[in-house]
């Protein structure tokens, strides 16, 4: 290691001075696109807050870099370790085109370089090869001996801290910046009062962090519990018609009494089931019971489709005509009874114990199957058909009878 212990301690980082920022707009953009292609999608979550990887990236190493009397050969050593310079960008566009297209590579290289990230992989779909024309000048510019990330940012680390550098943060949302931070070789700790988020952090750095053995590991222990699952299912019956056809998707609503008129409205933000199959949910009024059926069907037409685009739940408000004349509107903070008490905030709902899964007959919200999504098997190949059915009886049954085995389970 030719750099000493603390021989940066009262340098300014390169962040301080210089950043690419154009580029990286344009790298974090295209991450961004990549929607369920982004590494850490592969959870399964969507995180609003997510930030880009390759920002990650770029802020942790643009922290540790330092800024010397040389900011062009700074910016150019930033760019190498961020697979944005030229030579690197030839590579990402190579790895994109096809064997037919590879001579034509000259041209690509005079675009823009908007238009180049446009045609290129990132920067994290391709291997460690992509970096290997880097580290001779990374090196003699930062007096450093590494040929790869991890030994470079520990390499920084001691120079400025005197140790491998550490990075916390204790909101990590879904994981990205330890994550990160990790893959580039730093110590990392993470922490989030949300359960979820510590569940997605866990699983950023433990799962989609995993080595390749581990990785087959998990797979074959995912495999084997949803055999385990599925097996439970298919003896307790709940998933299946009878007639070969399994539930994909049951699909819930609140439901609420409107203190207006004493009818039992369901709580839906828009009567459009599915925009591509054009199937909408029809609110059936039942005068004598005082609440609505509700009819799964398709419709033929756009026209049709948008005038099922509102539902019963706006802005706030439980909007409802039970006989198509007269209509109801009703704040949710009336139904919920809000209300202050000094400075808090509260309301009148009950707090559900450890053992509730569903409300009790005398909650304020209540929860109500209205539909479910049916798939079978094609007989040829690998595909299924669907279909969206209204709720029957027998679907009510098979909930109760779902019901009871969770009621057992749990307590």
């Amino acid at each position: 290691m030719a750099l000493q212990p603390f021989e940066w301690r009262d340098k300014p980082s390169l962040i301080e001075h210089l950043f690419p920022v154009q580029k990286i707009s344009a790298e974090t953009f295209k991450e961004r696109m990549a929607s369920h292609g982004q590494l850490l999608v592969s959870l399964g979550a969507f995180w609003k807050g997510r930030k880009p990887l390759i920002l990650n990236k770029a802020c942790i190493l643009g922290s540790l870099l330092p800024a010397t009397d040389n900011p062009l050969e700074d910016l150019e050593v930033f760019e190498l370790l961020m697979g944005i310079d030229s030579e690197s960008m030839q590579k990402r566009i190579e790895a994109s085109l096809p064997a037919s297209k590879q001579e034509t590579i000259g041209d690509y290289l005079v675009l823009p370089y908007a238009e180049q990230i446009r045609i290129a992989k990132r920067p994290e779909e391709i291997d460690e090869s992509l970096f290997v024309h880097i580290w001779n000048r990374v090196n003699n510019h930062l007096g450093t001996s590494a040929h790869t990330f991890a030994q470079l940012v520990e390499e920084l680390g001691v120079a400025r801290f005197g140790h491998r550098p550490r990075v916390a943060d204790v909101f990590s949302g879904s994981g990205q910046i330890p994550f990160e931070a990790a893959r580039l070789g730093c110590d990392v700790y993470a922490s989030d009062l949300n359960p979820i988020s510590c569940m997605l952090t866990w699983g950023a750095l433990n799962v989609v962090g995993a080595s390749a053995q581990k990785r087959v590991e998990i797979d074959k222990a995912q495999r084997d519990i949803v055999k385990k699952v599925q097996k439970e299912i298919d003896e307790l019956d709940i998933e299946s018609d009878g007639r070969g056809w399994r539930a994909k998707v049951f699909l819930y609503c609140v439901e609420v009494t409107c203190p207006e008129s004493g009818w039992r409205v369901p709580l839906i933000p828009s009567l459009i089931i599915s925009n591509s199959f054009r199937v909408v949910a029809e609110l059936k009024p039942v005068p004598a019971e005082r609440r609505y059926d509700i009819s799964i069907r398709e419709v033929s037409t756009d026209e049709e489709l948008e005038f099922y685009k509102s539902g019963t739940i706006q802005d706030g408000e439980v909007i409802h005509s039970p006989d198509g004349k007269t209509q109801y509107r009703v704040n949710i903070k009336t139904i919920r009874g809000d209300y202050k008490e000094g400075k808090e905030n509260l309301n009148k709902l009950r707090m559900w114990e450890k053992t509730d899964f569903a409300p009790r007959p005398d909650d304020i919200f209540q929860d109500r199957l209205f539909c479910v999504q049916w798939m079978k098997k094609k007989p040829k190949g690998s595909q299924y058909y669907y279909e969206f059915r209204t709720v029957t009886n027998d679907d009510l049954k098979t909930r109760k009878k779902g019901n009871r085995t969770c009621r057992i389970q749990i307590r």
